[in-house]
């Protein structure tokens, strides 16, 4: 692990990448280049397409996940979100890295029926097929078999007012599978429609399910007091601050949505880096803490005999490194070279780990120096822009105002003008 990465040029950090055998020639080039999407691309992955939108790509580095380093791709507005998550990062490796305790991928495919006047009847007639339903699944889909992947476990639920739903958990492999499990759910739909249903029993929806049940992973880290402390704080202080206010979050509802958020702020960025769908990672984190026994994503806890503190993070993920997007978007592709190509399995531990560091590094700045010391000084580059800086006047607009606190667009306009008065 390279010294103060964050210090070289765009250029150089390139070039070390490559070097170290993160990136490709060829990938080097194409960030250098910052190559736009052709347009036969552009028109094939939305509709009424006018332009890309474009938005920073960066790498945090110091992660150690279960024994491996990384440099992890992010993309975010926010300046603040890969120095935070690259600090976090290298407090946990200090430590001895993030450790990956649980990973399931399942995605569940619903096939929902409604007037249903006999649930025991309707039971017994899906559980008396379910060999022919296994074999709907495999021609829906037989490329999926012959990957590894596959139906794994039905289940059949019934409510209130009529409604039933058979469960279809299925093995996408490397992908999400978001379109193999609708192609799955309505193939199963039209066969159980013709073949089991009765009277007024209909098929109403089949379609995959956003929940992320059973596609979560939990990582876990441990920080050393010693790499917690300030200046004006011991270790062991920071780490009490730590674990009391993450410990508030779970009676707050109003603290825990904010402390999720900064847990989001990691989890989006390396999602959007590698092409994944953040709305379906929005809708599983939301259906998962509607369920879950607490209302914050993590759990920090004090273990005063070993001298360290203890992090923990469930999350739902549903993302994929192949499908969609992902294959269509050359940076997404970049950004799993970066990561040397991972399993899926693996992505999710790295996307996790990443979360938890950003966790980490906003509640040590909450409890020691506040959360806006750190926030601005990497705000005042926004501000320098916004202000007109172009070129060199942005790095000397910004460090006039890191100088100047508190910084704001009126005092950034002055100090630019003051730059082009002496040239």
């Amino acid at each position: 692990m390279i010294m103060k990465f964050y210090q070289l040029s765009r250029a150089d950090r390139l070039t070390w990448l490559k070097q170290a055998g993160y990136l490709t020639d060829e990938s080097e080039q194409r960030l250098l280049a910052q190559t736009p999407l052709a347009e036969a691309v552009l028109s094939a992955m939305v509709e009424n397409s006018l332009s890309e939108f474009g938005l920073p790509m960066g790498v945090a580095d110091h992660f150690l996940i279960d024994g491996h380093e990384y440099f992890v791709p992010m993309v975010t507005e926010e300046p603040s979100v890969i120095a935070a998550a690259s600090n976090g990062a290298k407090r946990v490796a200090a430590s001895g890295g993030f450790q990956t305790v649980e990973v399931s991928h399942l995605l569940k495919a619903q096939v929902i029926i409604n007037g249903v006047t006999n649930q025991v009847s309707l039971t017994k007639r899906l559980t008396d097929a379910q060999s022919a339903i296994e074999t709907v699944v495999i021609e829906a889909h037989p490329s999926l078999q012959k990957r590894g992947g596959g139906l794994r476990q039905i289940e059949i639920n019934h409510f209130a007012d009529g409604y039933s739903e058979l469960a279809l958990w299925i093995d996408p492999v490397a992908a999400f599978g978001a379109n193999m499990a609708n192609t799955i759910a309505e193939a199963v739909g039209t066969y159980i429609q013709q073949a089991l249903l009765k009277k007024d029993e209909q098929v109403l929806a089949a379609v995959l399910s956003n929940s992320g049940e059973k596609m979560t992973v939990t990582v876990t880290c441990q920080v050393d007091f010693t790499q917690l402390a300030t200046a004006e704080f011991s270790g062991q202080q920071v780490a009490l601050k730590i674990a009391a206010l993450n410990h508030y979050a779970a009676l707050d509802i109003d603290r825990a949505a904010t402390e999720n958020k900064g847990i989001l702020n990691g989890i989006f960025a390396v999602g959007l880096a590698t092409g994944n769908d953040l709305r379906a990672i929005s809708a599983a984190v939301t259906d998962y803490l509607c369920g879950a026994n607490r209302p914050v994503l993590s759990t920090w806890q004090l273990d005063q005999h070993a001298e360290v503190l203890r992090g923990r993070l469930t999350i739902p993920l549903p993302v994929g490194r192949v499908g969609g997007a992902i294959n269509s978007l050359p940076n997404a592709q970049v950004s799993l070279e970066l990561l040397q190509h991972p399993s899926v399995e693996t992505l999710m531990s790295i996307i996790a780990s990443v979360g938890l560091a950003n966790n980490l590094a906003a509640l040590r700045a909450l409890v020691t120096n506040g959360i806006q010391a750190g926030h601005m000084a990497l705000q005042t580059a926004n501000l320098a822009i916004q202000a007109g800086a172009t070129g060199e006047e942005i790095g000397w607009v910004q460090q006039q105002l890191n100088q100047h606190q508190p910084a704001n667009l009126a005092l950034a306009q002055q100090l630019l003008q003051q730059f082009r008065n002496r040239g």
